[in-house]
């Protein structure tokens, strides 16, 4: 299968989707992309910003109360009530632990 050369749909440039990218795409059902390395990276930095409804700015962040530590914090989603919120410290070090 020889290597193919795409038009992007962003910029317009075309690229190249090798061989081993079309086989990677294949293995795990995906379809040829449409858009180029710099514009699909674009595009994944603004998603978060674009989803909550802005320009592609910063996602929104949400002030907490840490319920291990105590500590105030803020994190990039709506806590739920009747569910515990950790710190980014106190996430990191739970993480940590049930990685090791």
């Amino acid at each position: 299968m020889p290597d193919l050369e795409i038009t992007c749909a962003e910029c317009g440039t075309t690229f190249p989707f090798t061989e081993r990218e079309q086989d990677y795409y294949r293995e795990r059902g995906l379809t040829h992309p449409k858009r180029c390395k710099p514009c699909r990276d674009a595009r994944r930095q603004n998603f978060g910003g674009q989803r909550q409804g802005g320009g592609g700015g910063e996602r929104e962040r949400f002030e907490i109360v840490c319920d291990q530590c105590g500590k105030a914090d803020s994190v990039p989603f709506k806590p739920q009530e009747g569910r515990p919120i950790l710190c980014g410290e106190c996430f990191a070090a739970s993480r940590a632990q049930r990685g090791a």
